[in-house]
């Protein structure tokens, strides 16, 4: 007789709990493209706010309404081109093949302190797929940071495509209306906001058991088989937060400039937006100020149109 089987129970969208590697996420997964352009964008989160705007969905009850939505407001300066890097395919994946840098004189002094360049100026072996090296501005943002973060950003098109592309906007910038368009569907990445080692109660939800008199918020049982095999989806004390999340399907509202976004005294510990300021339908994951990875939905496709009446822009504004 076959051993009996079914599907892993219970959701998957809150594991691992442990540490992020580093405070700003990578792309792992991305949709193909035929278009050659970038496929991914980034930018800082700033706060939170509310616009009132026109419900254009077909089966909303409140269709052709006017409805108020929170919103989340990025600041995003245009991203640097500072080089590409090459892979070939193997019975491994994909495997790094070389590096390409920009031209020196096209990056300015003040990232060519704090990123490293490749050397070399152009592909000198056969590949099968290319990523942009790309790097931020945080000096252009609200931050004040000096250190820019550098990615990969993954690039549509064919191979041939991908190479002119990346010879011709080698040393510039990249802009999020490069990227988007204003109504579509997108994901957004990112890393939560910290809270170091909790328990269970706080880190699972585990109810509180009243009965114990020494250790009330500990857990019963850790399995039916004792400690010898724990499940990874016992409740155990650990990490809280630090997390790299994904939060998809996030409709983009609107790509416009930090003027119509800016409260009167800035932001609640960011400042104001100096250049261009994305609005974004709900939340994301992480805390203000912290960068976070845009590419477009790998779950749903197509545009929903936006009409947007007015942008709150009161003081009150916060993360």
């Amino acid at each position: 007789m076959p051993e009996p089987s079914s599907p892993k129970k219970g959701s998957r969208g809150t594991w691992p709990r442990k540490r992020a590697r580093r405070i700003y996420p990578s792309i792992r997964s991305w949709n193909d493209s035929d278009d050659c352009k970038p496929l991914a964008f980034a930018g800082y989160k700033a706060g939170m706010t509310q616009v009132t705007m026109k419900d254009l969905r077909k089966t909303s009850p409140t269709k052709n309404q006017i409805i108020s939505v929170p919103v989340t407001v990025l600041d995003i300066p245009p991203l640097l081109v500072i080089g590409a890097r090459s892979y070939k395919k193997s019975h491994d994946g994909l495997t790094v093949s070389e590096d390409i840098g920009a031209k020196k004189e096209d990056i300015p002094k003040k990232i060519r302190k704090n990123v490293h360049i490749p050397e070399k100026d152009g592909f000198e072996e056969d590949w099968d797929e290319a990523r942009l090296l790309v790097c931020t501005q945080p000096q252009r943002s609200g931050l004040g940071k000096k250190k820019p973060e550098t990615f990969e950003v993954p690039v549509g098109g064919d191979s041939e495509e991908q190479k002119e592309y990346i010879e011709d906007i080698m040393g510039k910038e990249v802009k999020a209306e490069d990227v988007f368009e204003e109504g579509e569907f997108i994901d957004a990445i990112a890393v939560t906001k910290g809270k170091g080692f909790q328990g269970p109660v706080k880190r699972y939800g585990v109810k509180v058991d009243r009965r114990k008199d020494e250790n009330p918020r500990h857990i019963g049982s850790m399995g039916a088989r004792g400690q010898g095999r724990v499940l990874n989806t016992t409740p155990q004390p650990g990490q809280h937060g630090y997390h790299r999340r994904t939060d998809e399907c996030k409709h983009l509202l609107k790509i416009g400039n930090g003027e119509e976004v800016n409260p009167e005294d800035g932001f609640n510990s960011y400042g104001l937006v100096k250049e261009s300021s994305m609005l974004i339908k709900g939340s994301v994951p992480g805390p203000g100020n912290r960068l976070v990875i845009l590419r477009k939905s790998l779950k749903k496709d197509g545009k929903l149109p936006v009409e947007i009446k007015d942008i709150n822009t009161s003081s009150q504004q916060g993360v």
